[in-house]
């Protein structure tokens, strides 16, 4: 009879990576609307993107350490 190792469940485990891809994902998007001019238009004044930044920013640090954290 075989043993089998006692590891990480691998539907955890992809939730795990996800989550931390996501959360990467979200915290460049912020770093391109704050601090390069991809997104300059008029249709986006420098208040907005900055203010849209730093939600994008705080949401994927909180869904980072959520995900870290379940792990």
């Amino acid at each position: 009879m075989k043993e089998f190792k006692q590891g990480i469940d691998p539907k955890r485990q992809f939730k795990l990576i996800w989550g931390v891809t996501m959360a990467i994902f979200y915290i460049a998007f912020a770093y391109l609307l704050i601090f390069t001019p991809f997104f300059e238009s008029r249709l986006l004044p420098k208040g907005i993107r900055i203010m849209l930044g730093v939600v994008f920013a705080a949401y994927g640090v909180m869904r980072g350490y959520r995900s870290w954290k379940g792990r």
